[in-house]
């Protein structure tokens, strides 16, 4: 019960956060970080009771993001770039590949990679983004795939505040990524 509704808990806030950094121009760091600590921590608890690995890893990495964020340390000089995250990117997406026209792409093993995929994804696109290396419009297109990659996992584990939280993700990445697109003109 406790997991439950600490994982509700921080799925809403995650969701309250998100929705407000995609569709507020001018956001708060300060706001946007802090209620990302208190999220990323409420699911880590939630999600280390029902033992969902990828989960824990996710939200225990965003809240290290933050926290350094909230004390103000720059983690745009920790030495990591875009290539690199590309790069890893290839190899995960080439692996899950592999993993499912081995297993299947209805195994749990296919399942599993697709979710380390995502939390991949989830982490160093949230640093990159905090370091003012990856822009707003990529962000969020990550954050789409993020989410969507890590239902099937989320599903076979049955950690519903996180799946909950993951569809409203994506929806919300989705919708922020349109409405930055549309304001974007070739010609100007």
């Amino acid at each position: 019960m406790i997991a439950a509704i600490l994982g509700w808990i921080g799925s809403i806030l995650y969701l309250i956060n998100h929705g407000y950094i995609s569709s507020v121009k001018q956001w708060n760091p300060n706001i946007y970080y802090g209620g990302n600590l208190i999220a990323a921590l409420s699911l880590v608890i939630s999600s280390l009771m029902i033992f969902s690995s990828q989960a824990v890893v996710i939200n225990g990495f965003w809240a290290f993001i933050s926290i350094l964020l909230i004390v103000k340390f720059e983690v745009a000089k920790i030495p990591f770039s875009k290539r690199v995250f590309y790069l890893g990117l290839i190899f995960i997406l080439a692996w899950a590949a592999y993993i499912g026209f081995e297993y299947s792409v209805t195994s749990i093993n296919f399942y599993t990679v697709l979710g380390w995929s995502s939390s991949y994804v989830f982490c160093l696109s949230y640093f990159l983004f905090c370091s003012k290396k990856l822009n707003d419009i990529k962000y969020l297109l990550f954050n789409a795939y993020a989410a969507t990659a890590l239902l099937p996992i989320l599903w076979s584990q049955g950690n519903w505040p996180v799946f909950s939280l993951e569809v409203c993700w994506a929806v919300i990445s989705v919708y922020g990524l349109y409405s930055r697109i549309e304001k974007v003109h070739l010609i100007d």
